[in-house]
């Protein structure tokens, strides 16, 4: 995954990881069982708690 001037690059796969991780989160880890997606200059793919103590998961963390 890496930023480019057409924006967020991500492969499919990465994409498919990113959703079974979001989907496992959601299910067991007290997660939303939705994505965030900001744009910008350096979009990124959040996660956030469905209680107010913990902190998003952002997807996007490893992007280039």
């Amino acid at each position: 995954m890496e930023y480019t001037k057409n924006g967020l690059k991500i492969t499919l796969e990465e994409l498919r990881r990113i959703l079974e991780y979001a989907e496992n989160r959601a299910q067991y880890g007290n997660m939303e069982s939705c994505l965030y997606i900001s744009g910008g200059e350096k979009p990124t793919i959040k996660q956030y708690c469905c209680y107010a103590e913990c902190a998003p998961i952002n997807h996007t963390y490893l992007a280039k």
